[in-house]
C-alpha cells in the first residue's frame, strides 16, 4: 500500500524521516536537508504564496492494517502509519488579490473602519498577502507575540500605537493560546492585524475580544467554519458562493463582487 499525504510543512515536517533527491534517491532528513527545505517554505511564503509540502510512505504487505471499509481503518492510519514520511517535493500556490482590493480597503479606512485579516494560512503568507491588499502598510515594522508586555498597567492601553509610527501586529493560533488579557487589550489597539493558524473557535474569541472593548464588529467568511463568528459578529457578512451554512448564520450576503 501508498500512503500519499499534503498538508501545511511546519505541520508535516516533524512527521518526515527521509527525502527523495533531483536524482530520485531516497535519502535521510538531516538537519541541512531541513534547512534547505524550511527556507525554501519562507522564501515562497513571504512573495504570499501558500505552501504546501508533499510527502509519501510505502506500507509494506507484511504490516497487519485493518479494512480499509473498516472504521477504525482511518484511526489507525492516523497513529500508526502517518509517520516516517518521505519528503516528495513543495508545491506553492498562488491566488493573488483582485486588483480593487487596496483601493477599497483605503476607502473603507477613510471612513474610520479598521481592518483585521484571519486566516488559517502560515503567518509569513498571510502577512505578504496582508500587505499585497494593503491591510498591512509597512511589513518591515511588524511587532509579535513578544512585543505585547504581559505585565503592563491595563490602563496604559487606551490610545496605544495611534502616537507615533503605525505597527503591524502579526499573531498566530498558538499565539492566542497564551494571551493574558492586557495583551489582548493592547493586540486589540492595533491598526492593522493579521491572525495566521488560526481555528474556528479562535475566530469567534477573536470577534468576542474585540466586542469586549467596545467595537463593532463585521465578520466577513464564507465556509461552514465561519459560521459561529458569523453568528456572534455585529454584522455577518456571507460570501454569496459560500455554503449554505454561513449564508444562514450571516446578517448580510454579498451576492456579486
Amino acid at each position: 500500500m501508498l500512503l500519499m499525504s499534503k498538508g501545511a510543512p511546519d505541520v508535516l515536517l516533524p512527521r518526515c524521516s527521509s527525502y527523495i533527491n533531483a536524482r530520485g534517491d531516497r535519502l535521510p532528513l538531516d538537519s541541512a536537508a531541513l534547512a534547505c527545505i524550511v527556507k525554501l517554505q519562507e522564501s515562497w511564503a513571504s512573495k504570499g504564496q501558500r505552501v504546501l509540502l508533499l510527502a509519501k510512505r510505502v506500507i509494506p504487505s507484511t504490516l497487519k492494517v485493518p479494512p480499509t471499509d473498516e472504521p477504525e481503518f482511518t484511526d489507525y492510519v492516523m497513529t500508526n502509519l502517518h509517520s516516517d514520511l518521505t519528503i516528495v517535493g513543495l508545491v506553492g500556490l498562488v491566488d493573488p488579490p483582485r486588483p480593487d482590493i487596496p483601493r477599497t480597503v483605503a476607502t473603507m479606512r477613510g471612513a474610520g473602519i479598521r481592518f483585521c485579516m484571519v486566516t488559517g494560512d502560515f503567518a509569513t503568507t498571510a502577512l505578504a498577502i496582508a500587505e499585497q491588499c494593503g491591510i498591512v502598510t509597512n511589513a518591515a515594522k511588524t511587532h509579535r507575540l513578544a512585543d505585547l508586555d504581559r505585565n503592563a498597567n491595563p490602563e496604559d492601553v487606551a490610545g496605544f500605537d495611534r502616537d507615533g509610527p503605525v505597527h503591524s501586529l502579526v499573531l498566530s493560533g498558538s499565539d492566542l493560546m497564551e494571551m493574558n488579557d492586557t495583551q489582548w487589550a493592547r493586540a486589540c489597539a492595533y491598526h492593522e492585524l493579521v491572525f495566521a493558524r488560526t481555528t474556528p473557535e479562535q475566530k469567534l474569541r477573536i470577534v468576542k475580544e474585540f466586542q469586549k472593548r467596545g467595537c463593532v464588529v463585521g465578520m466577513t467568511g464564507d465556509g461552514v467554519n465561519d459560521a459561529p463568528s458569523l453568528k456572534a459578529a455585529d454584522i455577518g457578512i456571507a460570501m454569496g458562493g459560500g455554503s449554505d451554512v454561513a449564508m444562514e448564520a450571516a446578517d448580510l450576503v454579498l451576492l456579486d463582487s
